[in-house]
């Protein structure tokens, strides 16, 4: 299968490339590759991440989870998380602290008016992955129709996207590796 038809598949089941890109799509180096055989997670970082300063797929995001710098980290991944759900998940008022020396820190946001508040574990600068739970269990109780899944590159790096459970099931007929979010 092409890397174009790849984009067309994943399009199908919501990780479609943004629009503004597509006239780029053809021009692009990514597209003039041979994919190789069901290589899936080449075009899932592709679509992950940015090009131009453009999200390529509001739905997916290539996570390098050694990304935590201090204040702010927590505040891009819960904008981030937020966006991905296409407003089923409206987040304000975020705001964090990251102490690297003491281990410590915080997440705080406004849900559907009610105000949330994470406490992290700092170890240099790998992200808590803890916090994904609570934003799982977040757009569960905000929309029940949509979840988040993960896409295990076998690294420190990994796809974390959302989608709806029927585009869930029609991308599991084509990438059986990607899982639910927990």
């Amino acid at each position: 299968m092409s890397f174009d038809e790849q984009l067309d598949t994943l399009a199908r089941c919501g990780l479609k490339l943004d629009d503004r890109l597509q006239a780029l799509r053809r021009a692009d180096s990514w597209s003039r590759r041979d994919p190789g055989e069901s290589d899936w997670g080449r075009v899932l970082v592709y679509l992950g991440s940015y090009d131009r300063g453009t999200r390529r797929c509001e739905t997916l995001w290539h996570l390098d989870t050694e990304c935590i710098e201090g204040d702010g980290s927590y505040v891009y991944v819960a904008e981030r998380m937020s966006a991905m759900a296409q407003g089923s998940l409206p987040l304000s008022d975020i705001e964090d602290h990251v102490d690297m020396e003491s281990g410590e820190g915080w997440l705080r946001f406004t849900c559907q008016g009610k105000e949330i508040e994470i406490d992290l574990e700092v170890e240099s600068d790998w992200i808590d992955s803890s916090v994904f739970g609570h934003f799982v269990k977040l757009l569960a109780q905000c929309d029940p129709n949509r979840l988040y899944i993960y896409y295990d590159l076998g690294g420190q790096d990994c796809i974390l996207g959302c989608v709806t459970r029927d585009q869930y099931a029609e991308l599991l007929k084509v990438i059986p590796s990607v899982q639910p979010l927990t």
